[in-house]
């Protein structure tokens, strides 16, 4: 019995996380591993989260209308850019229902002085 209440121990502190970023309903946060970046929107009173951008999530910024991150491709060096419009997002949509993306760093560019994106203010 000592064995297996250990085990559930250890087993349940073995998943960890953490918040780097939050803006309001949005958070880039960290399970397990450092190297396990994302950005999600904070649901259920912030008891729970949805995915926005996939790991790893290397940079993020805002403003009153948009959320910016820069993710790098895990295990590689490749890097795409994803918006979210505020506005736009419900608590209702999967990922792919509301975040644009990816993008080139070139049409990146494009869509920011388009739209207006804001800079990025925290890299990570």
């Amino acid at each position: 019995m000592k064995k297996i209440v250990m085990l559930l121990c250890i087993a349940l502190s073995a998943c960890d996380s953490g918040a780097l970023w939050t803006d309001g309903t949005y958070e880039v946060h960290w399970v397990d591993t450092g190297g396990n970046v994302t950005l999600a929107r904070l649901i259920n009173d912030g008891q729970d989260t949805i995915g926005r951008v996939d790991a790893e999530v290397v940079a993020v910024g805002s403003d009153d209308r948009y959320i910016v991150a820069k993710q790098r491709e895990l295990g590689t060096k490749v890097i795409s850019y994803f918006y979210v419009d505020r506005a736009k997002d419900s608590s209702y949509l999967n990922m792919d229902e509301i975040t644009q993306g990816p993008f080139s760093e070139e049409r990146y560019l494009e869509l920011k002085a388009e739209l207006k994106l804001p800079e990025f203010s925290r890299e990570f």
